[in-house]
């Protein structure tokens, strides 16, 4: 009794108050994890779809089946032509086409070691550059992706201000190009940039 006596009254007010910002803050959390995964779930849909509706070869219509990868590393002068090129690549494409790529990496994904120049293997339609034959031999796409660092910018000059790059500054472009058939599709490995110049940018209506 004595200690029930000595104990502060306890204050209502605040345990009510304190229950509120409680679920507040829970509803805040649910709310940006929902924004989060919706926004995620609209990038990814929008990554995976092609960006033209007519083969850029034959004139036909693309088939579903028939989509190919492109990805190449741009060099620009300054954050605002980066931002233009990473949030609307496919609205460059004669500019992003005329930038000729040998490879997207200076360095091996394997070894660590500078890239030879010469060996490369193919990843979402990106050249990625080796160190040697051997890392060649061994490169698997879907295990091996995550190992590549993107950085290697082959153009000089922004193709927006036609200034010199900063070295600081590079947009990785990446995007599904719909072709009609398969004869069309290995048209477009053969001679990606090329093709990728006739690729009309579909839009959503």
């Amino acid at each position: 009794m004595l200690n029930e006596a000595l104990q502060p009254p306890l204050n209502i007010d605040s345990i009510r108050v304190n229950q509120i910002l409680h679920i507040m803050k829970l509803s805040i959390l649910l709310t940006l994890t929902f924004l989060a995964t919706a926004l995620f779930s609209v990038t990814a849909e929008e990554v995976s779809k092609p960006i033209n509706k007519i083969c850029p070869i034959s004139g036909k219509e693309i088939d579903a089946e028939q989509v190919v990868s492109y990805t190449k590393v741009v060099g620009v002068c300054c954050g605002k032509c980066q931002a233009k090129l990473q949030d609307t690549p496919a609205k460059h494409l004669e500019k992003i086409a005329a930038i000729k790529a040998p490879h997207v990496n200076s360095k091996c994904p394997f070894s660590g070691k500078d890239v030879d120049g010469a060996t490369t293997v193919d990843f979402k339609g990106a050249k990625v550059g080796v160190c040697c034959e051997k890392c060649e031999a061994k490169f698997d796409a879907s295990k091996h992706g995550d190992k590549i660092v993107m950085d290697k910018a082959a153009n000089e000059k922004c193709p927006f201000s036609d200034k010199a790059i900063d070295a600081e500054k590079h947009a990785v472009v990446s995007f599904q190009v719909g072709l009609c058939c398969g004869k069309c599709s290995k048209k477009f490995a053969a001679a990606p940039d090329e093709t990728l110049a006739k690729v009309a940018f579909a839009t959503s209506e």
